[in-house]
């Protein structure tokens, strides 16, 4: 018969052991730490010019067209893609959001059978070969755009010669009036301020090209402005208009009302 004897050390019996603790395996380092520090900033940076990647260049793309984008479109993470391809016709591809845009359909047309995001697909793919009739549209809404960046930066540096009072007082001044960026007020300001007054017209056509508008050459830049309205008043009678049911029509963007955090 079996004893009921208990054990244990207390009474001559076995001990019991306890359990094992299980060793928790350290997690793995973050190669890219999210403390956005100096000494973090200056290691990805050392990181990336011993791979050799241009990472000037790429920050500078990216900065201009993010910018090209909150220029034009209001709530730009809200905005579908055939919107974003019509802001960044020859420059998508240097903009993290349609970058990734494209990541999601790629992954959405892999993994189902629904025709949508093989149709969008297809649309950047016309984008990056030419295709006749679709980079047509394509130039003609870039050169609309340019039209309307041109003229509002003209506003912009009217309102900022007739400004009166303290910086941020002629900044907000300017901004209200014109519905423009802190950017572009402090682009007009700044051409005030120096020692030679440029054309409106010269400095604004300048601006549009450094960031990226395709506007036609002339012996002046009143010429090639005019020959842009041309262009544009021509396109405007050829284009045919959006469809709301086709994915891959084009959107002409209109400026967006002032915002508290605008670049």
């Amino acid at each position: 018969m079996a004893s009921s004897q208990p054990t244990g050390p207390r009474w001559g019996g076995p001990a019991a052991r306890p359990p094992i603790p299980r060793a928790t395996p350290p997690p793995d380092p973050d190669p890219f730490p999210a403390a956005a520090d100096a000494d973090t900033r200056l290691d990805l940076l050392r990181r990336a010019e011993a791979l050799e990647i241009p990472w000037r260049r790429i920050l500078i793309d990216e900065i201009q067209a993010e910018q090209a984008l909150r220029r034009h479109v209001a709530d730009v993470a809200e905005r579908p893609l055939a919107q974003l391809l019509a802001v960044l016709p020859h420059s998508f591809l240097t903009s993290f959001r349609v970058r990734d845009a494209i990541q999601a359909l790629s992954c959405a047309a892999r993994s189902s059978v629904m025709p949508g995001p093989v149709r969008q697909l297809r649309l950047v793919f016309r984008r990056l070969v030419g295709r006749p009739e679709r980079d047509t549209a394509a130039v003609a809404t870039h050169l609309g755009l340019a039209h309307q960046r041109v003229l509002l930066l003209q506003r912009v540096c009217r309102a900022a010669r007739r400004s009166r009072g303290t910086t941020a007082e002629r900044m907000a001044a300017v901004c209200a009036r014109t519905r423009c960026t802190f950017d572009d007020a402090a682009w007009a300001l700044c051409g005030e301020a120096a020692a030679r007054r440029g054309h409106a017209l010269d400095a604004s056509i300048q601006k549009a090209r450094d960031e990226g508008f395709q506007i036609p050459r002339a012996t002046t830049e009143a010429r090639a402005f005019a020959e842009l309205r041309r262009i544009v008043r021509a396109a405007s009678h050829r284009l045919p208009r959006p469809r709301a049911a086709r994915s891959d029509s084009l959107f002409l963007p209109h400026r967006v009302a002032l915002r508290d955090d605008a670049v």
